[in-house]
């Protein structure tokens, strides 16, 4: 009785672990996978946007040499706001949604899905042809198809040219990993 006691717990563990490793349906997806590398993007830019409009300043004064007058300060001002305008836009107007849907035991699906704003395409000076052709590329792309395994809670991805390595949470809820081996990254189960 005592050892088949044992033997169904330890089935039942087993079965528990196998569980948790399988990742077969469950689907994973982040909205915006780039925006807190946006945001520092354009906190840099916007530092260094001021720093630059203080030089400018300093330099013109001096091949002037004199103060400059409020108008061509103005001017001046004016850029500093378009350029902070471009930052702002891109930053709120490009996004970058990625899921992962894992199809069986060994195979994966990762969509990516890229959005541009058409006001930040008009903030860069993009015409209206490049901006609907950029678009529809954007559109077009397509979903990767790679294959998949698990080591505890590492998921490694094969997408045929490089392998990508994810850290599943101990509940299953999340998926973490890095972008470019620097930014990291998480994705929420949805199913």
């Amino acid at each position: 009785m005592k050892k088949n006691i044992i033997i169904s717990l330890l089935m039942f563990v087993g079965l528990t672990i196998q569980a948790q490793t399988d990742l077969t349906g469950r689907v994973y997806h982040n909205a915006n996978i780039l925006s807190d590398t946006m945001k520092e993007l354009t906190q840099d830019a916007d530092s260094k946007i001021n720093e630059a409009k203080t030089n400018a300043i300093k330099k013109a004064e001096e091949k002037k040499k004199r103060k400059l007058t409020d108008t061509e300060k103005a001017k001046m001002e004016q850029e500093v706001e378009k350029a902070q305008k471009t930052l702002k836009a891109m930053r709120d107007g490009m996004s970058t949604a990625v899921t992962i849907t894992f199809k069986d035991e060994a195979n994966v699906v990762v969509k990516v899905d890229t959005r541009i704003d058409d006001e930040v395409l008009k903030a860069a000076e993009v015409g209206w042809a490049k901006r609907k052709l950029i678009q529809a590329a954007l559109k077009l792309m397509p979903s990767q198809k790679g294959k998949y395994s698990v080591s505890g809670n590492m998921v490694i991805v094969d997408d045929g040219e490089e392998l990508d390595t994810m850290l599943l949470s101990d509940d299953g809820k999340y998926l973490s990993g890095k972008l470019d081996e620097k930014k990291p990254f998480k994705l929420s189960r949805i199913k």
